[in-house]
């Protein structure tokens, strides 16, 4: 019974967050839609209506999208505000892993992916018929009528139209020039008038254009009797008929069902076994002729035949064939096969073009039955890692979440469009339609071990121990004064001690294992003598623990100085023998170690002279408070 409130408690959380998301994420892509659209849908007089549908039945066919990065959403925010609220750490304390913690959402995520996989395959695809006809019969439509001034207007069909100035409130154009261009260009015709006014007929299928005080010119291909290639007419008034149709026409939704996005999976595999069929008779057909064409003999003349009978060869060789032709023969041989090749190569460039292009058809429909399912898939992946880096991150709020989702998202998009792209051009196998699958699969797989076994692998301070062992850092020194001390530090043997560290840090900081570079053999393949760098940490930790008992402020702080001293940075990478051997054979990454080597062994020589300064300043100063 407390399990099954615990499932409700946990399905509630996600459910809000999940559906808010999913609204968030359809938002934002209808959103690139629109800018993407934008210059489609302006200045064409759409009513609202109409944009209504388009934005619909685009967001219908984003769904898919929207989907799995809902999912991702969700399950981060979630997890992190259970890890942020102590919630998780509550059920993990009652016994309760995080794969049961998941349970529920897991199987709530089994549903969602059918549900997705059903949606693409039966509500995606008429969407998509219906999103193709209505852009197709958003494009037909003419644009709204707004002539602007000082640029060339050419939203009407077969004219290209400039007005220098326009008068807003009666209509009337000034200084109008209009090229002709509907018989084409040679026909080109070009109309400059002082004034003029635009109208459109009752049924609004027309524009009647009135132009006052102007002239034509009519470019024509037959010359006149002045042997000018134009005519010119004068004019006081003309008015010139255009077809402008302005209303909104639905283009025959029958046509856009040949679109891959347009069908169904069922619809899909017969469309590409139709068109396997007809590539297939295609390539036959090129092969036979190729045959035939490649194994034509060359007729030669009667001569040229007489010659070759001569020679009494019961094979045929085509340098004899050649050989025994006149000069002029061969020339003519050389032009006519040259001209052949051409024609040839000619031809087979255009085929391959053909049979390319029949191909890639092929792959676009094998690209969206894939799609199908990979976006189906893609909601339990990115579930699965969601869940567990908000387990792991432990922060919930839109700040984190937000920033982990969108890189896994861009990952995703960029090697699902690579991958498409790849087996698109026949580059790769269809293995590419999977590449986002399986790229992030395994991601998903070790979130979710890590989190469940409590890995502390994106935890802050264990990246910045990481980064510190192997690229080296600063670490200070935090002694305070103990509230409570059982046993006063022995003045004398901290003096020691402290004549012991600086002269062990003197020494250091001359000798060959800081002053010189790194021996590679010595590095990879041999050892490398750090026993003075080990025994002064030694002797520096003693007396760090034994001076840190002093109730001295002057001798803590002095002591805090002391710099942290790293002894394997100098010595071999690894502490198997094999994997430094491996390094020193693979030159270029043993290099790179040896690089490391070497700046840790600069840092270290400086240290050991902050080392030496610190053990004097501490020597004088407890020999000064121990004389008072």
């Amino acid at each position: 019974m407390k399990r099954k409130r615990l499932d409700i408690f946990i399905l509630k959380s996600f459910l809000l967050l999940f559906v808010a998301a999913f609204c968030i994420c359809l938002f934002i892509l209808l959103m690139n839609i629109l800018w993407r659209y934008i210059n489609d849908l302006v200045g064409k007089g759409f009513s609202f209506g109409i944009i209504s549908k388009f934005f619909y039945y685009f967001g219908l066919t984003l769904v898919p999208e929207a989907l799995p990065l809902a999912a991702l959403l969700a399950s981060l925010i979630t997890f992190g505000n259970f890890g942020e609220r102590l919630e998780l750490l509550a059920m993990k304390t009652a016994g309760i892993s995080l794969l049961r913690i998941m349970r529920p959402l897991t199987i709530f995520c089994i549903v969602l992916t059918g549900v997705s996989f059903y949606f693409q395959n039966v509500v995606v695809p008429h969407a998509s018929t219906k999103l193709y006809s209505l852009y197709a019969s958003m494009m037909n439509k003419n644009p709204e009528l707004e002539i602007p001034e000082g640029v060339f207007y050419d939203q009407i069909r077969g004219f290209n139209m400039y007005v220098k100035h326009k008068d807003i409130k009666t209509g009337n154009l000034y200084d109008v020039t209009i090229y002709d261009h509907r018989d084409g260009y040679e026909n080109l015709s070009v109309i400059v008038s002082d004034s003029a006014f635009l109208e459109t007929t009752a049924d609004k299928h027309y524009l009647v254009l009135h132009l006052f005080s102007g002239e034509q010119f009519c470019q024509e291909k037959d010359l006149d009797s002045d042997g000018k290639p134009y005519r010119r007419e004068s004019f006081r008034e003309k008015h010139v008929l255009l077809e402008f149709n302005s209303d909104f026409e639905q283009v025959d939704e029958s046509l856009m069902r040949d679109q891959a996005a347009s069908k169904n999976m069922v619809q899909i595999r017969h469309t590409i076994d139709s068109l396997s069929v007809r590539q297939d008779s295609i390539g036959l057909g090129n092969l036979s002729e190729y045959r035939a064409t490649g194994l034509a003999v060359y007729r030669l003349t009667h001569s040229d035949s007489l010659q070759l009978a001569q020679l009494g060869d019961k094979v045929i060789n085509a340098d004899s064939i050649f050989a025994v032709s006149n000069r002029s023969t061969q020339v003519d041989i050389r032009g006519d096969m040259r001209s052949k090749i051409q024609t040839q190569a000619s031809d087979q460039a255009i085929k391959s073009s053909n049979m390319f292009a029949g191909d890639k058809t092929i792959r676009r429909n094998w690209i969206e039955w894939m799609k199908k399912i990979t976006n189906a898939i893609s909601i339990l992946v990115f579930f699965f890692i969601g869940a567990p880096l908000g387990a792991i991150i432990r922060k919930g709020g839109l700040g984190v979440p937000i920033i982990v989702a969108v890189f896994t998202y861009i990952l995703y998009y960029i090697t699902s469009i690579s991958g498409q792209k790849m087996f698109r051009e026949g580059e790769w196998s269809i293995v590419g339609c999977w590449l986002s699958t399986i790229v992030l699969t395994p991601l998903s797989v070790f979130f979710t071990i890590k989190a469940n076994s409590d890995s502390t692998v994106f935890q802050i301070d264990v990246i910045k121990e990481f980064f510190r062992h192997w690229f080296g850092g600063k670490v200070s020194r935090n002694i305070v004064r103990k509230d409570v001390v059982i046993e006063d530090p022995d003045t004398s043997r901290c003096l020691a001690m402290l004549e012991n560290v600086r002269t062990l840090s003197v020494g250091l900081e001359s000798s060959d294992l800081l002053s010189s570079s790194p021996n590679y053999r010595n590095l990879f393949f041999g050892e490398v003598d750090a026993t003075q760098l080990e025994a002064l940490n030694v002797e520096l930790e003693n007396l760090v623990a034994e001076l840190g008992n002093s109730r001295d402020r002057v001798e803590l702080d002095l002591l805090n100085g002391f710099p942290v001293v790293p002894s394997y940075g100098v010595e071999a990478p690894f502490e198997k023998v094999w994997a430094n051997r491996f390094v020193g054979v693979v030159f270029p990454l043993g290099l790179l170690f040896m690089l490391r080597a070497w700046l840790f062994s600069k840092k270290i020589r400086q240290q050991m002279g902050k080392s030496a300064q610190v053990a004097g300043e501490l020597i004088e100063y407890m020999n000064n408070n121990k004389h008072n």
